[in-house]
Order: C-alpha cells, then structure tokens, then sequence
C-alpha cells in the first residue's frame, strides 16, 4: 500500500515538483512572517526594570562653563529644593538613564575572552527609589561603594545569563584600562515598549560632575497624581537655584508622556510593517489554497478511474489529502533544516529567544490546517464525481 501511495506521486512527478516548488517558497515566507510577528510581541513582552509612573523629568544642559564646585554645589542645592516640595517622594540626578529617549553611550567590555557591549547609564543611590528598580539579584548602590577603587557596575540579566550563567556577582569586567566589579543584576532597560532593549550597565554616580555631560538629568517622583503640580513649578525652583546664564532647560515633561511620544512614533513605524506582513501571510493563505484546490481539480479525471476500480470517496479523500500533506511536509521541513542552519535567514538572526521555537510550530500548524482545507474540500466534492461524468473531462 505504501509502495503503491509513493508510486503514484512519482508518476505524477511533474506536477507534483511544481506543487512542491510553490509549497516551499510559501513554507520559506510563511516562517519568516511568523518569526517577525512573534519576535515582535515577545518584545512587548519583555519586563522593564522600572516604572516610570508618577516620574518627571528636569533634564538641564550648560551654556557657559563655571566653577566645578560651583556646580556641584548648585545642582546638590537644587536636589534639596526639589524635595522640599510637599508631593515629592525622592529625587536623583543621573546621566544618559532617560527611559524613552534615543540617545546612547555605550562601551564594550570583555570578561576572560569574552566580549560584549554595554549601553552605560550614570546613576545615583536614589535612582533606585525614583525609578521603583529592583535588583533580581545582588544589591543596588549604597554608600559603601563611594571611593572604592573598583567601582561598582549593575548589569542587565542577559548579560548575565550569556556570559556568565546566572553567577556575575562579583565578577569584575574591563573596559579599556577600568575595572568594574559588578554588583547586582537587573531586568532590561527598555527605550520603547516594541523596541529591542540593549544590554545594560549601570554605573555608579558618585558626583553629579554636570561639566562632564553635554547634559544632567533630574528625575522626580511625585505621589500619586501630583506630576501635574511638580511640571507646574519646576522651571522657576530651577532658574532660582541655578545661575540662568549658565544652564538652561532643554526638556522638562512627565515620563508617562514621554513614554506615550515615543510609543507613537515607534507604532507608526511599525503598523505599516505589520499591514504588509498580514497582506503578505493572508495572500500566502490563498495561494495554498488556490495551488492545492486546483492541483486536486486536475486529477478529476483520475479520481474517476479510481472510482470506476471500486475505490470509495472516502478513500479517494484520504488518498489525496495525504500526498498533499506528504508535499507540503517535506517542502516544509527542508525550510526549517535551512533556518535552523542559517538563523539569519530569519530575521536578521535577532529574534528572541524562544521565538524560533514557537514560530516552526505555529507554521507547521498553519500549514497542516491549509493543506487539510485546501485538499479536503475539493478532493471530497470530487470524490461524489459519478465516475462516467468524470472520465469524460479527458
């Protein structure tokens, strides 16, 4: 029975190649559409180390230069200022730590012969309390670690699963000629709620050192629906503690709308992405229906032969929807063994973890579903075909 059902694909070799042709091609799109869409929803997905709900941002840049003790004193005088305010809970000053904003300093470290690239993010002990940051492990700055001779360094999980399964505390990493020990571990730091979080590191900021930065960062956490009253007086506590010819505020805004901006401009690059990508896996649907409908439509004139020799229509069903299954299957196996060789093939070779996995089973899923609608329908209409009415379509 066996040698006979692979018989009879072989004798309908022509066609079959074709079909098989056009199952591959649309197997090799359908994997790599469900890739891009998963990879984007396990992005979405993937927890923040903070919150920024009830958190302003005073973000002030220099004009003129000035004293360095100067400074360190105005900006220190300015934290206290900020937490005089009745509805303000904590304050920090920080450098590069803005969630929802695209700039990036970034160094590469290396641990033994490992190498890799940390986006740096200066931050104080109260960043921890403004931002409601957790360490999943170890510890977050205090002050002991101020004049250590190794400074302290935060980094994210990723980096600590990849490079140092699950045991970076106390592991100390280099960049360039500085040597870091690192200190506690951390969900991502993610710049939107659909974009690709890069791996992290926190450093600890032991001076707020304002001349260094082309700009300081003050984050303000307020009680529960009072960001409304601290945005109303920032500018003025602001201007009344530091010299006005000096600095000035370049961005003043709640995180929340600042999350919401950046959310806005990352969907709107992104909708038209997904429509295509629908469009694209909706034509792919209709294609293999449209292929497999008429590949069964063309083998009228068999199924009467069939018919006519005593095969029942239940047969003739069965017989049909598992060549098309055997294509199909081969067809797609071939594109996962090549996407399973060649990652990058998918996605640029940047999916998430987890996401390969859970995109083969979705396509395979997927396509033993089409095959069985795009066979079954037209195989069982034509299997009712009184044998006489289909020999005559010869």
């Amino acid at each position: 029975m066996i040698r006979l059902f692979f018989k009879t694909i072989w004798n309908n070799r022509r066609r079959n190649i074709l079909v098989f042709i056009e199952l591959f091609m649309i197997s090799l799109v359908m994997v790599n559409l469900t890739v891009y869409l998963v990879n984007m929803f396990a992005i979405f997905r993937i927890k923040n180390c903070y919150d920024t709900h009830n958190v302003i941002l005073v973000n002030i840049s220099k004009k003129n230069d000035e004293d360095e003790k100067i400074t360190e004193q105005s900006f220190q005088n300015l934290k206290k200022v900020f937490s005089s305010n009745s509805f303000v809970e904590s304050v920090s000053i920080s450098n590069n730590a803005i969630p929802f904003n695209y700039n990036l300093y970034s160094r590469d470290f290396k641990h033994d012969s490992d190498h890799f690239n940390l986006a740096l993010r200066h931050v104080d002990i109260a960043y921890s309390d403004v931002m409601k940051i957790t360490p999943l492990k170890g510890r977050w700055f205090d002050e002991t670690d101020i004049g250590k001779a190794v400074p302290p360094i935060i980094i994210s999980r990723d980096i600590d699963e990849k490079y140092f399964k699950g045991d970076a505390l106390g592991k100390r990493i280099a960049e360039d000629k500085n040597l870091y020990e690192i200190v506690g571990v951390v969900d991502h730091f993610k710049r939107s709620d659909i974009e690709k979080p890069y791996s992290l590191g926190f450093l600890f900021k032991d001076k707020i050192n304002a001349k260094s930065f082309w700009s300081t960062s003050l984050m303000i956490r307020t009680k529960e629906n009072k960001t409304g009253d601290m945005l109303a007086i920032a500018e003025s506590q602001v201007y009344s503690t530091l010299y006005p010819e000096n600095w000035t505020i370049n961005s003043l805004n709640s995180l929340e709308n600042m999350r919401v901006q950046q959310n806005d401009q990352n969907y709107q690059r992104n909708y038209l992405s997904v429509i295509i990508a629908l469009f694209i896996m909706i034509n792919v649907f209709l294609g293999t229906i449209g292929i497999l409908w008429y590949n069964t439509n063309l083998r009228i004139h068999e199924i009467g032969i069939k018919r006519a020799l005593g095969s029942t229509g239940k047969g003739i069903e069965r017989l049909l929807i598992t060549e098309n299954m055997v294509i199909a299957g081969v067809g797609l196996l071939i594109v996962i063994l090549i996407i399973l060789q060649i990652p990058t093939l998918v996605n640029g070779g940047t999916a998430e973890p987890g996401v390969l996995t859970k995109s083969i089973c979705i396509s395979v899923t997927t396509m033993i579903i089409l095959v069985l609608l795009s066979t079954w329908i037209p195989a069982s209409l034509a299997s009712k075909i009184h044998p006489a009415t289909a020999l005559k379509t010869e």
